[in-house]
């Protein structure tokens, strides 16, 4: 018998230079493109009903993921499952969902042009660290949290969450997306019967004989965490029907109790991972636990505080301290945004951010102001007799002989490093510089006994004293004016205004998503 293997042809759309294969999902091979052509638009089904996909070239993403689907390998059950992806992401959009921008066909092959995941996926990024802690994961599964509530609004479950199908947007600073919707459904409240997803990832209830509902992707969620945080599998198996009966067994999952993981997480953990879908968190619990969702009502009392504390120094005169208090209020306020999920609680912090920034330039200008106009300058000064140095007298009479007095020379010299480090804006150090200096004189004029010394010890004295905390206010007003710039930087990276939160909150109730499997 002679082997022929039908070779075939290579996937070719016009406008895209395909590079390297990134990976198969359920149907296809996926490929990195490029856009080549400089249309505005790519006429297909897909652009008649999303007009995203006709956007200004300069709009559009340098790099694409192209799944391409082999027209002659589609059965019918594949088939199917292609038409509900298309449906599904032709109908949704989410900041960790995966875009589907258009898609093509040719004789050979079906296209669907996504958006380009540069960080490659969960599995490889648990795989290149071992293990991650639970700082890192937080964050991956509080982005998961709401997709799941996006998906839940409208009745759709994933049914094959795993760290495969899960990008990450970059390896530095990555975001999670949510991909291969193929298995997706919606599960109606007779619910669901049909085996769909990755079994390593598959709750025990779709194994059964028994109607299931959404919560299978909860069970989902909780298998990726374990992994996640235990860097290995939930389950450990020799053979495929072993795994099977491994996932059915009624032995209750054990969570590792030298495992360094908050109580909070534990919980979570214990709680995703119950065989019992009656046991199973549910998905308002989920969405409502103190792992995903942050309880901010201490941290705006706390923000409320300072900010009135801001305000009665500054009623009272002092701008350093209302600065201060200002800037920590706004510090806050910023980290509030990061992390609450009321649109309207976040675009009224987003104000008081601007305003608070606002009163803050007001105060450093006020702060400016008040230092220029009541600067302490040394008095009319001659030399101190010393064969090195030339510093400041505050008399005209006998010397100080700093030559002669090796311990005094020192302290002398350590304010003389205070002033240049404070012309170099170093001012913290010039803090240290003068403190050394002046705790030795302070010393020495406690024992001097000539009377002349004495009084010059003193002036000069007080001539660094005045130096030491003029230098100590520009420190704190460095120090604040750093942790400010970092505030409107942190501010300024947040992307979303007001209005544009208003804008996408108007956007995502009109986007009601009505799913109908064929």
């Amino acid at each position: 018998m002679t082997n022929r293997q039908e070779s075939q042809p290579t996937p070719n759309l016009p406008d895209y230079a395909f590079g390297e294969r990134l990976g198969a999902g359920t149907y296809g091979t996926v490929y990195k493109a490029r856009l080549i052509s400089n249309i505005l638009s790519r006429p297909s089904s897909a652009a008649q009903s999303r007009p995203t996909s006709a956007r200004p070239t300069s709009a559009l993403p340098a790099f694409y993921a192209i799944k391409c689907i082999s027209r002659k390998s589609l059965t019918k059950t594949t088939e199917d499952l292609l038409i509900n992806e298309i449906k599904l992401l032709k109908g949704i959009k989410h900041e960790h969902i995966v875009e589907m921008y258009d898609f093509q066909w040719d004789e050979n092959y079906i296209y669907i042009i996504m958006e380009y995941c540069a960080g490659g996926d969960m599995s490889m990024f648990i795989r290149s660290r071992q293990l991650l802690s639970e700082a890192r994961v937080r964050p991956f599964v509080k982005q998961i949290a709401k997709v799941l509530k996006f998906l839940y609004e409208r009745n759709i479950s994933h049914m094959d969450l795993k760290p495969e199908n899960i990008l990450l947007t970059s390896v530095e600073k990555p975001i999670l997306k949510i991909a291969d919707f193929g298995v997706a459904q919606c599960i109606g409240k007779d619910g669901s019967r049909s085996i769909r997803g990755t079994l390593m990832y598959m709750a025990p209830e779709i194994l059964s004989s028994h109607p299931y509902d959404n919560r299978v992707d909860l069970w989902s969620v909780g298998v990726i965490l374990y992994e996640c945080l235990f860097g290995r599998p939930l389950f450990t198996f020799t053979t495929i029907h072993d795994l099977i009966d491994t996932i059915k067994s009624d032995t209750p999952i054990e969570i590792p109790n030298d495992a360094r993981i908050s109580p909070e997480c534990r919980n979570l953990l214990e709680g995703l991972l119950q065989r019992d879908p009656n046991q199973r968190i549910s998905f308002v619990e989920f969405f409502r636990h103190p792992f995903i969702f942050a309880d901010l009502s201490a941290q705006i009392a706390r923000a409320d505080d300072f900010l009135q504390k801001a305000i009665l120094y500054e009623q009272s005169g002092d701008l350093q301290k209302a600065l201060d208090y200002r800037v920590r209020t706004l510090d806050e306020y910023v980290a509030i945004t990061k992390v609450d999920e009321d649109a309207d609680r976040k675009r009224i912090f987003k104000m008081k951010i601007t305003q608070g920034v606002s009163a803050a330039e007001d105060l450093k200008k006020r702060i400016r102001e008040t230092i220029t106009n009541s600067g302490l300058t040394p008095p009319a000064t001659t030399s101190l007799s010393s064969s090195s140095l030339s510093p400041p007298t505050i008399m005209n009479t006998d010397p100080l002989d700093l030559n002669n007095d090796q311990v005094l020379f020192d302290a002398y010299q350590n304010c003389l490093n205070g002033n240049q480090l404070v012309n170099a804006f170093r001012f913290t150090q010039a803090c240290e510089e003068y403190e050394k200096g002046l705790t030795v004189m302070f010393g020495v004029a406690r024992t001097e006994l000539d009377p002349m010394k004495k009084q010059i010890l003193r002036e000069v004295i007080t001539h660094f004293l005045n130096k030491a905390e003029s230098a100590k206010q520009r420190s704190e007003a460095q120090r604040i004016d750093l942790a400010f710039q970092k505030i409107k930087e942190d501010s300024a990276n947040d992307s979303t205004t007001p209005d544009e939160v208003l804008n996408d909150e108007k956007k995502q109730s009109a986007a009601t998503q009505t799913c109908c499997l064929q």
